[in-house]
């Protein structure tokens, strides 16, 4: 896993994804609770949470099909820039009267994202390649992203606690620059993304035609998707495993409150545990996918999520639990990583960006409904029973990985990007 590291170019890569994910899991953290400090308001903080999740909603494809049209690494390093500028608004906001600013950041830092995320899935491939070093990548990704759940909560409460929201905004402003002087140093120039750049110069054309050709690029993204029975099936598997997983995470609290009683310090125990298994996910899903296949891990992964979500949902003892709980984020990763290669491995480079921000917009609305309907079904039937239905969902997710093909795909050969419009 590690060995992905030798390539410069993707060293620069992981280093500014761990910058700006350890500043925003700091303010993820903070924002809540400054909001609720200026304003007494659990409802004007929970806007703070939601802000962030419209742009994933209403921008996605239209930024797919953005970043299939222009550099890649250019638009990382601009989305950095700005969102550095965005998250520097909340700088000025001290009274109850200014809060919308927050809110104004979190909407402009988030729309960036939709940009920042599928130019970065897309690149990817061209910086490891499409072998061994490219799960190597996804994996490391991964642990990265473990490493923060499990230290950026407890070190922003931190900063927040003893230097205040101020520090906190500043870090994640400072996170992003670096994270744009890391893009930056990146010597990878590949010639797809400079030969679209000068088709893209070559056009010219009323504004009606642009949009026009913009939504004939979102059209095809879909297409490249409907048309590939592997594509289609991973993404209705990766849906709902995501309604079920932000369902989950909605019991979660309530199920550990209600019915295991448990106190604050044990809830922080669990959480841990949780984060724990995440990190165990990452060296076993690299030691499956060397021996089995895709479609094996993606399926196996997901049963075994169901059977874990059913074992620990329906043993209400703290003891076990605790073990149950590590058990948790291992399935869950190894989904993940492998969905994610699988993905960025057999998507022609030409409709990457937009695969990976149609999966994006898939997910975030999957993950919308299941925190609504997880919510509802939470007081209407108990959180023991909505909790069973997403074990029951999750095995759904299972069966409709099934209906990928047996026979791997073949890899796409490299085709200028250019051609693709």
């Amino acid at each position: 896993m590690f060995s992905v590291l030798r390539i410069r170019d993707y060293r620069f890569l992981a280093s500014g994804q761990l910058l700006s994910s350890l500043g925003d899991w700091f303010l993820l953290l903070s924002v809540p609770y400054y909001v609720l400090d200026l304003t007494g308001s659990a409802m004007a903080s929970g806007f703070s949470l939601a802000a962030g999740t419209i742009p994933a909603l209403l921008l996605g494809p239209v930024a797919g099909a953005l970043v299939d049209r222009w550099n890649r690494l250019r638009v990382m390093v601009t989305a950095d820039l700005v969102r550095m500028m965005a998250v520097s608004l909340m700088l000025w906001v001290d009274s109850p009267d200014k809060v919308w600013l927050i809110y104004v950041a979190l909407v402009l830092e988030s729309s960036l994202s939709q940009l920042f995320n599928p130019a970065s899935a897309a690149l990817l491939p061209g910086l490891v390649g499409r072998g061994d070093d490219l799960h190597s990548a996804n994996s490391l990704s991964a642990l990265i992203v473990g490493a923060i759940r499990l230290v950026g909560g407890p070190l922003g409460g931190a900063v927040y606690g003893s230097l205040g929201f101020t520090a906190v905004v500043a870090f994640d402003a400072i996170s992003y620059a670096c994270s744009a002087l890391c893009l930056s140093l990146i010597r990878h120039r590949p010639r797809t993304a400079e030969s679209r750049s000068t088709e893209a110069s070559r056009r010219t054309g009323t504004g009606r035609a642009q949009v026009r050709r913009l939504v004939g690029d979102i059209r095809a993204g879909a297409e490249q998707v409907r048309h590939s029975t592997w594509l289609a099936a991973l993404l209705a598997a990766g849906a709902l495993f995501q309604a079920a997983t932000s369902a989950v995470n909605v019991g979660l609290v309530p199920y550990m409150n209600q019915v295991l009683h448990a106190s604050p310090q044990l809830l922080g125990l669990l959480f841990g545990a949780f984060g724990a298994g995440f990190l165990l996910g990452v060296p076993l899903s690299r030691a499956l996918i060397g021996r089995l296949s895709d479609r094996t891990v993606l399926v196996g992964s997901l049963m075994a999520l169901a059977v874990t979500f059913a074992a620990t949902f329906n043993t209400p003892v703290i003891g076990w639990s605790a073990v149950l709980f590590l058990t948790i984020g291992t399935p869950m990763v190894c989904f993940t990583i492998t969905s994610g290669t699988f993905v960025a491995r057999h998507t022609p480079d030409a409709v990457l960006g937009r695969v990976s921000a149609t999966s994006g917009f898939v997910q975030a609305a999957a993950s919308l409904l299941g925190m609504v309907v997880g919510s509802l079904l939470s007081e209407t039937l108990g959180v023991v029973a909505m909790l069973n239905l997403c074990c029951v969902t999750v095995a759904l997710a299972a069966g409709t990985a099934l209906l990928m093909p047996r026979r791997q795909p073949a890899i796409p050969e490299e085709v200028p990007l250019g051609e693709a419009a």
